[in-house]
């Protein structure tokens, strides 16, 4: 058996002074977050729908999407 290696420090790894300061400044924006994250069932229906509509499809070439009679 070898012997373990030693465990990285996590005091290296500490966060910097900005980082803490944008996480305090963020706590004032989760409140929107949150009501988006507890929408309605109707409205996340309509978002999935909304979003389909808008996705662009690709058909190979010389595919028709008509019937020309």
């Amino acid at each position: 058996m070898t012997p373990a290696a030693a465990r990285p420090s996590l005091a290296s790894g500490a966060p910097t002074v900005e980082f803490i300061s944008q996480l305090i400044a963020a706590r004032d924006r989760l409140p929107p977050q949150r009501e988006r994250r507890r929408a309605s069932v109707d409205r996340a229906v309509g978002a999935y729908a909304q979003s389909a509509a808008i996705a662009v499809r690709r058909m190979p070439e010389g595919y028709r999407k008509t019937v020309v009679a």
